[in-house]
Order: structure tokens, then sequence, then C-alpha cells
């Protein structure tokens, strides 16, 4: 290759490189445009917009015209402008495709190194809940004897006194719990619809519910709710531990843990932090 050959070959790969980079940032912007959005789900105006974004008017008219040509943007008679219906649809396909499990599972195992613990998750399941998920320690010498699909009652369970807790429909609660009876499994057990209803507001208060040795004399456990994109509790993320009183320190500390991994879980869901009005 001669010189003059060298030389051009280079330019266009120069060229070529800032036509990836110019691409790239075109991309960033149109990104960070649909970001603020969907921050603002009443709309925002094209000043607003550009104010929000930091980017000149008049490139963000630019990038929202492009955008409204594709459906991921649109603007009402009010001139405001919000995600438009393809944005939205590929939303929701994506939120149907995502399974809460497959989001938990790296979270809850590491949960479990962390605390060398059990971590279980569960469902809302008739008139009791059932586990979809248990992760625990390797060389734990005592096994809390639950398995995936096994069914535990509401009313002396961790996990299913936080989806009651945190349930959108109480009358389903009192109705599960009506049916399905309040029994008393150890001396801990809470067996009156009153006194489990004054539990329920002290674990919406605290985030989390307690079990206090109320199924199992030997066994404590705390569990935190796990929500969806709209802030709907749709499972609740557990750890059950033995020899860990439930007034203790530790008891505490992992509590806190546990908190932390639910919202990582709840936020891999699509939940931003904020409930809406109508959610659990």
């Amino acid at each position: 290759m001669s010189t003059t050959d060298a030389v051009a070959e280079a330019e266009r790969n120069a060229h070529s490189s800032d036509d990836k980079r110019h691409h790239l940032g075109v991309v960033d912007r149109a990104m960070h445009i649909l970001r603020c959005l969907s921050d603002h789900p009443d709309g925002l105006t094209l000043t607003e917009l550009s104010g929000v974004t930091m980017l000149h008017k008049a490139t963000v008219g630019r990038f929202l015209r492009t955008l409204e040509k594709g459906g991921f943007a649109s603007v009402g008679q009010s001139k405001r402008w919000t995600v438009g219906p393809v944005l939205v649809d590929i939303a929701m396909r994506a939120q149907r495709r995502l399974d809460a499990r497959d989001v938990a599972r790296p979270i809850m195992e590491e949960l479990c190194r962390a605390t060398n613990e059990t971590v279980q998750m569960a469902v809302l399941a008739d008139d009791g809940i059932a586990y979809v998920d248990k992760v625990e320690p390797p060389e734990q010498p005592l096994r809390i004897n639950t398995q995936i699909g096994s069914r535990r009652p509401v009313h002396c369970t961790g996990l299913g006194k936080v989806l009651a807790a945190f349930h959108p429909e109480p009358a389903e609660i009192e109705r599960i719990l009506k049916s399905a009876g309040m029994p008393r499994v150890t001396p801990q057990t809470i067996t009156s619809w009153s006194a489990f209803q004054e539990e329920l507001a002290r674990i919406r208060h605290r985030g989390y519910a307690i079990d206090d040795r109320e199924y199992n004399e030997l066994v404590t456990c705390a569990a935190a709710p796990i929500r969806d994109s709209s802030g709907r509790v749709i499972a609740g993320l557990s750890l059950s531990l033995i020899g860990v009183a439930a007034d203790s320190t530790r008891f505490g500390e992992l509590a806190q843990a546990l908190e932390k991994a639910a919202d990582k879980i709840s936020n891999g869901m699509g939940w931003s932090g904020v409930e809406d009005d109508d959610a659990g």
C-alpha cells in the first residue's frame, strides 16, 4: 500500500470512528430524553424537558419529532410530551416476561452467602402461602424443614404475615383466615382476627414481618415484601433463623440486610420506590 493509500485509509477509519461516536451520542441523548419523560407521567412541555435534560431546546425538539414518528413519544393538546404508545407496549411486554424468581435467585444466593442463613421466597396460594424458591447454606447443621412447592398457613408465618399486611384487599385476607382458621401451632401463635389486624398494622409501619417462634418454637423469621413495577406486592422474601432471638441485635441486622435484598429484587422487577395509590 502506498503512502497516499495509507493516509486515505486512515482518514476513512477516522471518519468511521467519528460516525460511531456521533451515533452513540444520538442514542444516548434519545434515551436520556425518554428516561426523563418516563419520570414525569403527567408530561413535560418542550421548555420543561429542555431544562430537565439540560439540552438545547431546538435539539430536544428535533429528537421529540423523530421519537413521535416512531411512536416513542407523544404530545397532547396541552403541548405536554409523554412517552408514546410504542414504548409503553415494549415496557409491558418486557414486564410480562419478567419472572420474579429469575430476578430474585442471584440476590437470594448473595444474601445467603452474606448471612449464612436460609433464604426463602413465597407467594399467596389459595388459603395459605406456597414456597417458590429456597437457598440455604451448604454446611448448615440444622435445616429449615420446607421444600419448594410446600404450603404453610398465613397467620403464623413471617411470609404469610408480610403478604397479608401489604395485600391490596384486606377483605380477601379476612376471608382466607376465616376459611382456613387460625389454629394455635405454638404458644406464640396469634389466634384472633383482631390481634392479627394489630400485627399487620405493626408490619406496615415497620416495613417487614417478624415470626417469633409462631410456627416452629426453634425458628424465628423476618420477611419483607417484593413489589412489581406498579408497587404491588407479588411475593415475600424471608430469612429463617435458628437460635436467633427476635429481640436481638443480630436479628435486627439480618432484617436490615433482608429489606435491602427485597428492595433490590423489587427494583429488578421495575419498581422505582414510589408506590401507586392503589398498590398494596
